[in-house]
């Protein structure tokens, strides 16, 4: 009897290829950690539900509790507000801390879009999530936007200021499919 049948589908190191609208569950390696400016932080990671990129990973968004000013401060909580409304946390849970958040999410459902970002410390794109929705009954849609490969940021990949986020940063000359070791000096926090 067979050990095991190869399955394609069955792999680890599943990568998203594409920008896109996303339906995710929030993975068990989601962590809360301090940032940089020692802030409580939510580390989300997040595994793709459906679609040709079902069990691919979008790593890496963080969210961070800011309550250094009123304005901040309400800021946060309509940012953390917002991610609980879109994986349907009931209405009336109360919060007690960001480590509750992170444990709570974890296995939750919610539909993320995410586009590519440069990195200003390496120059480097990342997918990163732009908003939080409900779960699209429709599936996950990627948009066929594939990560850039210039050296600067292309046409539609302009941050809020219409200007390019950084120009002249090396490009990431990986290959399409081949896996990409990540240092931890290069990730974009």
């Amino acid at each position: 009897m067979a050990l095991f049948t190869v399955d394609p589908n069955n792999v680890f190191g599943k990568t998203v290829d594409e920008a896109g609208t996303y339906n995710v569950k929030v993975a068990d390696s989601s962590v809360y950690k301090e940032s940089s400016t020692h802030k409580p932080m939510a580390v989300l990671n997040f595994e793709v539900l459906d679609g040709k990129y079902a069990g691919g990973q979008i790593r890496y968004d963080n969210v961070v509790w800011d309550d250094s000013t009123t304005e901040k401060y309400y800021q946060s909580i309509t940012r953390f507000n917002t991610i609980m409304v879109m994986a349907a946390v009931p209405e009336g849970t109360p919060l007690n801390s960001i480590q509750e958040f992170v444990t709570g999410m974890i296995g939750k459902k919610l539909a993320i879009d995410v586009d590519w970002t440069q990195s200003q410390n390496n120059g480097k794109f990342y997918l990163t999530v732009q908003h939080y929705r409900t779960l699209l009954k429709e599936g996950s849609q990627p948009n066929g936007k594939k990560r850039p490969t210039g050296g600067q940021a292309t046409d539609d990949m302009l941050n809020g200021f219409n200007q390019s986020q950084q120009q002249g940063q090396p490009a990431n000359n990986q290959q399409q499919g081949q896996p990409i070791d990540v240092s931890n000096d290069e990730l974009p926090f």
